[in-house]
C-alpha cells in the first residue's frame, strides 16, 4: 500500500466514533478501558500537511504541506505568512512533495534547519539547509538553501520516505528516511542494494558550513566495500515518519507495507546500527507474498500488524510531554487507511505491552481524517496532523483526577488555548 492513496479510501471518521471498533485477532481486548487522555482541534486549513515540528523549547509549532509551504503556528494562530515556501521547486505528483522538516539541536544559536523535497526539474529526493538570521524571527531566507545532499530517483510517484531529524544528544549526524523508490515488490530491487541509497536509512553529518556533507566514522558500513558509507540501515519500503524519543535517544522505524503487513523496527540509544530490515524479501514477519527468498542477518520488526488493523502504518512518538495519566511513556503510531490509532509500551526485552487502541479517545468529534503524520512540539506536547487539513493535539481528558487537582481556577494550558481559539 503507498502511504497518500484518496481520501476516499480512508475510513470516516464519524463510522469510526460510533462503536469504539472492534479489535479482531490482534490481542486489544481489555485494553480498551478508561482512557485519561483526550484530543482537541488545534488548527485547521492547511492544505495537505504532512509534518509538525518544533526546535526545542520553542513555543511555535511549524507545519509542513506538501505543495511546499511551511507554516508558522504562534499562540495558536496560523500566521499568514509562511516561514518558507519552496512551492516553485517541487514536484507533487503522487507522494512526491515537500516531505520532511528538522531543525538542527543548536537551531536557536545558529538559525539552521534542513527540508527534504523531489525537486520538480530533476525528481530526485534533495535535502537542503535553510539558515535564518533571527530564529525567533517567522520568515526564512529562501535564498539561504545549500543542498545537502541529492539522490537520483526512478519514475515511479510512490515510496519517496521524506523524513529527516537529529538523535537527542548528537548534534552533527542527520538521518534522512529514503522509499526504495516506487512501484511494487521493489522491481529495481533497491531496498537490499548496498550501491543504492533508496529504500535506506542514511545518516551524514552536516555539522560544516557550505553544502554537501561529510561521513561519521561510526557509520556502520564504512569499512565495507559492498554498501555505500552513507547507509545506517538496509531493507526499507517506505519508512514514514520515524522518530527519535527525546528522553532516551531511542529510534523509532515506521514501514509501510505493501500487501499483507505494516511494520514498526526498534534501535535503542547504543544500537550501532547496520540493520537489514527485510524488504523485498520480507514484509514484516512473513516472506513478502509473491518474492521471498533470504538473505543474512534479517532483523524482525518489534511489531507488525494485518490488514484487519490497517494499510498503511504512520509511524509515531513515544510521549514524553507534560504528564497525562495513560500516555506517558507510550508509543503513539496510527494508520492512514483506517484512520484509526493505537499504542503500546515497551517491556523488557522490547517486548511489546498492553496494545491499545485510542482512536475514539483522541479522534471523537475533531474531524480529522487521513492520518498521516504525528508531530511533536518544542515541549514535547504530540499532535496528530491529517492529510484533510486538521491538526489535533493530545490533552489530559477533561474531568480527569488530575486535571480536578490542577484546579478549575489555574484555568492552564488546555484552557488558555480554547480562550485564543475564541478570542
Amino acid at each position: 500500500m503507498t502511504h497518500f492513496p484518496s481520501l476516499s479510501a480512508s475510513l470516516s471518521v464519524t463510522a469510526l466514533r460510533c462503536a469504539r471498533v472492534l479489535v479482531l485477532s490482534v490481542g486489544l481486548g481489555a485494553a480498551l478501558g478508561a482512557h485519561a487522555l483526550d484530543g482537541e482541534v488545534f488548527a485547521t486549513g492547511f492544505s495537505q500537511p504532512l509534518y509538525l515540528t518544533a526546535p526545542t523549547g520553542d513555543s511555535r509549532q511549524f507545519v509542513v504541506e506538501k505543495g511546499g509551504a511551511i507554516r508558522v503556528i504562534q499562540n495558536g494562530v496560523t500566521l499568514a505568512t509562511p516561514f518558507l515556501n519552496l512551492s516553485t521547486k517541487i514536484d507533487t505528483a503522487g507522494e512526491r512533495g515537500l516531505l520532511g522538516m528538522s531543525f538542527d539541536p543548536n537551531y536557536a544559536t545558529n538559525g539552521r534547519f534542513y527540508v527534504n523535497y523531489i525537486d520538480k526539474t530533476t525528481l530526485n529526493t534533495v535535502v537542503e539547509r535553510y539558515t535564518v538570521a533571527n530564529p525567533a524571527g517567522n520568515v526564512a531566507n529562501a535564498a539561504s538553501g545549500e543542498t545537502i545532499i541529492s539522490i537520483p530517483q526512478p519514475d515511479f510517484s510512490n515510496h519517496k520516505g521524506g523524513w529527516i531529524g537529529f538523535r537527542p544528544g548528537d548534534t552533527q549526524n542527520l538521518y534522512i528516511g529514503t522509499g526504495d523508490g516506487g512501484s511494487g515488490n521493489d522491481p529495481l530491487n533497491n531496498a537490499q542494494n548496498g550501491n543504492s541509497l533508496l529504500g535506506k536509512m542514511l545518516r551524514v553529518n552536516v555539522s560544516g558550513t557550505g553544502p554537501g556533507y561529510t561521513i561519521s566514522g561510526s557509520n556502520p558500513y564504512v569499512n565495507d566495500p559492498n554498501v555505500r558509507d552513507e547507509i545506517w540501515a538496509v531493507g526499507l519500503r517506505n519508512p514514514f515518519r520515524n522518530s527519535f524519543d527525546r528522553q532516551t535517544g531511542d529510534f523509532w522505524i515506521a514501514d509501510v507495507g505493501q500487501g499483507a503487513r505494516e511494520e514498526i523496527n526498534f534501535e535503542s540509544a547504543s544500537d550501532p546500527g547496520g540493520h537489514n530490515y527485510g524488504w523485498r524479501i520480507r514484509e514484516g514477519t512473513i516472506p513478502t507474498p509473491g518474492v521471498g527468498g533470504t538473505a543474512p542477518g534479517l532483523t524482525d520488526p518489534i511489531f507488525d500488524y494485518p490488514r484487519s488493523m490497517g494499510g498503511s502504518i504512520t509511524g509515531g512518538y513515544v510521549y514524553r510531554g507534560p504528564s497525562i495519566a495513560g500516555a506517558d511513556g507510550r508509543y503513539f503510531f496510527g494508520d492512514y487507511v483506517s484512520n484509526r490509532i493505537f499504542s503500546f509500551a515497551l517491556g523488557a526485552g522490547n517486548a511489546v505491552l498492553d496494545l491499545r487502541e485510542d482512536t475514539a479517545a483522541l479522534l471523537a468529534g475533531t474531524g480529522l481524517s487521513g492520518i498521516d503524520s504525528f508531530g511533536e512540539d518544542g515541549l514535547g506536547r504530540l499532535y496528530v496532523v491529517g492529510i484533510n487539513g486538521v491538526v489535533v493535539v493530545m490533552v489530559p481528558e477533561p474531568g480527569t483526577y488530575a486535571l480536578m487537582l490542577m484546579g478549575l481556577a489555574g484555568v492552564g494550558w488546555l484552557a488558555r488555548r480554547r480562550l485564543a481559539a475564541a478570542s
